[in-house]
């Protein structure tokens, strides 16, 4: 709100400097006025880009944590059903170890039968031994009965002995068993328990990306209002640029028509064009390349250093010729005295007059710079007269 009362406090002004174009000429400091605006409309411009692209950085990072927000859900389903699919296995196995558990019993109960009957029937023999052995020589009809009856109570031995041995092996088989089901069970429960570990470290990742999203989505919000008032502003700056437009093009018109014909130096004394700066850092005339090279090239003008954004003055009352960029004397400015006479000012950081324009001596022209083909921040003036580079010195002194 206070954004958009600023501007149209702004307009009213403008519209209010309008007005006074139809009784008195406006000032030319309202050409510098204009240059601040188309500053002030590029800043805008820059920041509706620079916030343009940071929404659009935003809206990325936000997708990119959606995203993953719905791999971690699709990751935390896996483990669920991974977790269900173990529970499963662990049941089943634990059902197999109570069988098992059964078996051997059931086992261990055979092999103590088995066991008992054959120590009956051993001890039997052993206590009946000779009588038995007598009975079986004596029911015996002949030698090959009695060797049969022999050979058939040693086989009875031997089927003992090796039933004993086929239950050990059976029952040593179910403990193996048991034994391995065991194993399995307690590796299910060491997989159960890392899956659920890992689903705990998952929602916390989760969460901690959730509020992640929603600091974004409020960024994004701030950010589009951001947007939405850059654009309006930027609508408003142009309207007062163009506004000012049309105040400098009346202040030109009415400037032309009250100098027509005035152009005429007089021959007074010009200003120095930096106020405080005296030193001079480079001659008029022939001298060394600043840049290296090893050639001589002839300076047209004289270099006054001064601070970087240091008020540059109009040395004398005239008009302005040109006012516009140059690849080697940067932002720079001549000056029309009339007769020939032309003041030049190169490499400025900032112009505040522009072609057309009338000026006094001692007017702000522009700010100190290093603009174009320079080493540094200074004011290369110079003096032309009558198409020639004279040494500024026999015009002006500080």
């Amino acid at each position: 709100m206070k954004r958009k009362l600023w501007f149209a406090f702004r307009i009213i002004t403008v519209c209010f400097l309008m007005g006074c174009l139809t009784g008195s000429i406006i000032d030319t400091n309202y050409a510098a006025n204009l240059e601040d605006e188309k500053e002030k409309q590029k800043e805008i411009q820059q920041q509706l880009k620079d916030t343009k692209s940071h929404l659009k950085e935003l809206e990325s990072l936000k997708g990119d944590a959606e995203a993953y927000i719905v791999a971690m859900d699709q990751k935390l389903n896996d483990l669920a059903n991974s977790i269900l699919e173990i529970d499963k296995s662990i049941i089943e196995t634990q059902a197999q170890i109570e069988e098992t558990k059964v078996q051997v019993a059931d086992a261990q109960a055979e092999i103590e039968k088995q066991y008992e009957a054959m120590k009956l029937r051993i001890q039997y023999m052993y206590e009946n031994g000779e009588s038995s052995y007598l009975s079986m020589i004596l029911d015996s009809e002949s030698m090959a009965e009695f060797l049969n009856k022999a050979e058939y109570l040693s086989q009875i031995t031997e089927y003992d002995r090796q039933q004993l041995e086929r239950f050990e092996v059976a029952k040593a088989d179910l403990d193996s068993k048991q034994a391995k089901l065991e194993a399995k069970e307690a590796e299910l429960a060491a997989s159960l328990a890392e899956i659920k570990a890992e689903i705990v470290a998952s929602e916390e990742l989760l969460a901690a990306k959730k509020q992640v999203v929603a600091v974004y989505k409020e960024d994004i919000n701030e950010t589009e209002k951001d947007v939405k008032n850059l654009a309006e502003d930027l609508e408003t700056q142009k309207a007062i640029v163009a506004e000012l437009e049309e105040i400098e093009r009346k202040r030109k018109e009415e400037q032309n028509k009250n100098n027509l014909n005035k152009l005429n130096y007089d021959g007074g004394t010009m200003l120095w064009p930096i106020s405080g700066r005296s030193y001079i850092s480079s001659y008029f005339g022939t001298r060394p390349d600043p840049f290296g090279k090893p050639t001589q090239e002839f300076h047209s003008g004289i270099d006054i250093p001064a601070p970087y954004g240091t008020e540059i003055l109009a040395a004398y009352d005239g008009q302005v010729a040109w006012s516009y960029y140059s690849s080697s004397a940067g932002n720079w400015v001549g000056i029309d005295h009339g007769n020939g006479i032309y003041t030049v000012y190169m490499h400025m950081s900032k112009r505040l007059v522009s072609e057309g324009d009338w000026v006094k001596k001692g007017q702000v022209i522009g700010k100190v710079g290093s603009t174009g083909r320079s080493t540094g921040n200074h004011l290369h003036f110079g003096v032309r007269k009558n198409g020639t580079y004279e040494n500024p010195l026999k015009w002006v002194a500080p």
